[in-house]
């Protein structure tokens, strides 16, 4: 039959090209909820522009340069517009990108490059919204499709959907009754009227709104299975994923707080024959939001050869010598050291100077002109071992000790601290009577069932609130930086000097090697931060606050072994303290527990096994969406390739068989373009259609040859050659 949306009135059209835009708009409506994509509105004026285009049936010529316009116009002002030369600029992000896709490194795509492969996408389903609706008149698949995606999305996410699905469903049903009319009306082949169409509309509009208000408004049962979420949680061991910054070292951490999305990027492998962890570097400034730098100590030293001269433990602490070695991977884009704790050397495998950072202790080459990244490097470190007994002697030192020994940088709190805060960390530690078992009190307190480690539902702190205060009495839920803050602030609001550090955890482990060492990688899920708390005589002493993590030192019941009295081992570590004091302390990383018997390693490993497996689970529904839109591009355009196919089978059959499949093979191309024979209706009626439709009368003249062959059983080999030429040109004409 002819296009059947050629019968219908341009009224008609247009009530289906908006019900169908309103369908889509449902699919952005939640995007700027619970992803990364902002500014929706963009898009959402992007397909209604391309729906009126497609509905006036304008000209390719006209509506690409106009959409690709609006694309531009788009990426400009979300991304671009402080960027000189944004044309050079976009083509250089493609380009880049497209590197990338090669490379299968599709998690590192730039923000500005997904965006526009999303307008694409939008642009290529406006036109198949349109073929479903004007050509198959069909419409059922899509809103299916809309309603599961609708209710993941209120299930799973914080996006709250009750209006939406009231919305489709009305948009839905009443797009399906028109539909389906004009399904019945093409069957019969009869001509309706204006009257007809209301007299069969607005009975079925009265029906589905009168069901929607009903369902909406009536009361409902409760759930049997009321959120789902925790169930998955418990069953895949795994926090969930959804926020809007991805986990990874940044430079900046004055503004802490805020959801973020895991990020599989490999930063580093090392290899050694115990697991360990690496620094990157300290922070001590706490702004009441965040942590800055020590201002009163910027200078960096320059380090001599590969020897490190910091201290960080005292000649009271038993160490032992281990080595490793670093590889950072040649897309990371910081070039600082990741060293383990008690580091004496470091030694790039290419001739880099490096340098200290002052305070920070942040490791980075000290030359103009320095490369992206360290590259490979060997590091030799210090393993400590803290006994309990030793540490439990000493007792919180005065705050001018605190100023000598290591700066008072390490007991600054904020004036704007709420009180309440140095209040719960007195009644936490107020019946113990040294560092050590305060310190562990706060940091068994964050541990307890009161808080809870998450990455998704975190707050960030209002103008008037503090970041510490608001997490300890108002949302108890948050991530390493929450814990490790907390844990400094409520030190240091006792007394007790303590910094922030930043680094990376052990990471994965990745392969074993005939010489006994094993080969884990580090990726930017690893990032993590911890807490060190200085003892006097002794040093910086991790404690690891964070629940699902395990302090990284390791600490013994055995007694010192010295032939020394304590007093005089006292004055000497005193001593010698003093002679250090100008020297910058590094800082210890956090580990998990070697030993795997202990359930919070258990528990810390679990979640990036599962983050490995949504890594492959990702690639293949990736892959599956890439296969679904090929095979949908292939079907949707399938009257311009399959004539190709079409005609050289056709030149493989005999001549006497030739003609009678040729001339069924174009019957159904017309019908693919729209063009369907109808019932009753003669070959030479049809032709004629055809004919009035082309302006010229091929078709008749190519049915009058294939009738004679057909009804006069004329020589089939004959009229196929003259009629080849003939059938070729109208099965090839789009």
């Amino acid at each position: 039959m002819l296009h059947s949306h050629l019968r219908q009135s341009r009224f008609e059209l247009f009530i289906y090209y908006a019900v169908a835009f309103l369908l889509l708009w449902e699919w952005l409506r939640p995007l700027q909820d619970f992803t990364e994509t902002s500014h929706t509105s963009y898009f959402i004026i992007f397909i209604g522009l391309t729906c009126l285009f497609t509905f006036f049936r304008l000209k390719w010529y006209v509506t690409f340069p106009i959409c690709a316009g609006l694309i531009l116009l788009a990426l400009y002002l979300i991304f671009y517009q402080s960027a000189p030369g944004y044309p050079a600029a976009l083509f250089a992000d493609i380009k880049d990108n497209i590197t990338l896709m090669s490379m299968g490194m599709w998690s590192d795509m730039y923000p500005s490059f997904r965006t526009l492969l999303f307008y694409i996408l939008l642009w290529l389903l406006v036109y198949l919204l349109h073929y479903w609706v004007v050509y198959q008149q069909r419409i059922f698949f899509f809103l299916l499709m809309t309603i599961v995606y609708v209710t993941i999305l209120d299930t799973f996410t914080p996006y709250d959907a009750t209006f939406a699905i009231v919305r489709i469903m009305v948009f839905g049903f009443c797009l399906l009754g028109l539909l389906y009319f004009d399904r019945l009306r093409s069957a019969e082949g009869v001509r309706v009227s204006q009257k007809a169409r209301l007299k069969w509309f607005l009975p079925m509009l009265v029906l589905v709104l009168l069901s929607a208000s009903l369902g909406a408004s009536l009361p409902k049962s409760d759930p049997k299975w009321p959120d789902p979420v925790p169930f998955f949680k418990a069953v895949t061991n795994q926090d969930g994923t959804a926020g809007q910054n991805k986990v990874g070292y940044s430079a900046d951490d004055s503004a802490l707080g805020g959801p973020f999305s895991e990020d599989r990027t490999p930063v580093f492998k090392w290899s050694g024959k115990e697991p360990t962890y690496f620094r990157v570097e300290t922070k001590s400034i706490y702004t009441g939001k965040g942590w800055e730098d020590a201002s009163n100590d910027t200078k960096p030293t320059r380090l001599k050869g590969a020897e490190v001269t910091n201290r960080w433990f005292t000649n009271r602490v038993k160490t032992e010598v281990h080595e490793t070695r670093v590889d950072i991977e040649s897309d990371y884009r910081f070039n600082h050291a990741v060293y383990p704790i008690g580091m004496i050397s470091l030694t790039p495998m290419e001739n880099i100077p490096l340098q200290i950072m002052g305070k920070t202790e942040k490791i980075v080459p000290s030359m103009q002109n320095p490369p992206k990244n360290l590259g490979n490097y060997q590091v030799s470190f210090l393993s400590p071992t803290f006994i309990l007994e030793d540490l439990q002697r000493i007792k919180v030192p005065t705050k001018k000790q605190v100023n000598q020994q290591v700066g008072r940088e390490y007991l600054q709190l904020p004036s704007s601290l709420p009180e309440r805060v140095k209040t719960l960390a007195n009644s936490l530690t107020e019946t113990k009577d040294n560092m050590y078992d305060k310190a562990k009190a706060i940091e068994d307190y964050l541990g307890s069932a009161k808080f809870s480690y998450e990455t998704q539902n975190v707050a960030v702190p209002g103008r008037n609130e503090d970041y510490v205060d608001q997490f300890l009495f108002d949302t108890m839920i948050g991530y390493c930086d929450n814990f490790s803050t907390s844990m400094i602030v409520m030190l240091r609001s006792i007394g007790i000097p303590a910094r922030w550090v930043k680094g990376y955890t052990s990471g994965q482990l990745y392969e074993t090697q005939m010489d006994g060492n094993n080969v884990y990688e580090v990726t930017n899920n690893n990032a993590h931060s911890w807490v060190e708390v200085y003892f006097p005589n002794r040093g910086w002493v991790t404690f690891e606050p964070t629940k699902g993590f395990t302090n990284p030192e390791t600490f013994t019941n055995e007694a010192v072994s010295s032939d020394q009295p304590d007093d005089q081992k006292e004055e000497k570590d005193q001593s010698s303290s003093d002679a250090s004091e100008d020297q910058p302390q590094d800082q210890p990383q956090q580990q998990e527990t070697e030993q795997p018997a202990q359930p919070k390693e258990r528990a810390a490993q679990a979640k990036p096994n599962m983050v490995h497996v949504g890594w492959v689970i990702g690639y293949a529904a990736g892959a599956i969406v890439l296969l679904g839109f090929i095979s949908w591009m292939l079907y949707r355009f399938r009257t311009r390739w399959l004539p190709f196919f079409i005609v050289r089978k056709v030149k493989r059959l005999p001549e006497d068989e030739a003609f009678f499949y040729a001339y069924a093979a174009l019957l159904k191309q017309l019908g693919r373009r729209g063009i369907e024979k109808k019932p009753g209706m003669t070959l030479r009626e049809f032709a004629s259609l055809i004919d009035e439709k082309n302006g010229d009368h091929h078709m008749s003249e190519l049915t009058q040859l294939y009738e004679r062959a057909l009804y006069r059983r004329e020589d089939a080999s004959a009229l196929w050659q003259q009629s080849a030429k003939l059938w070729e040109n109208l099965i090839n004409r789009r």
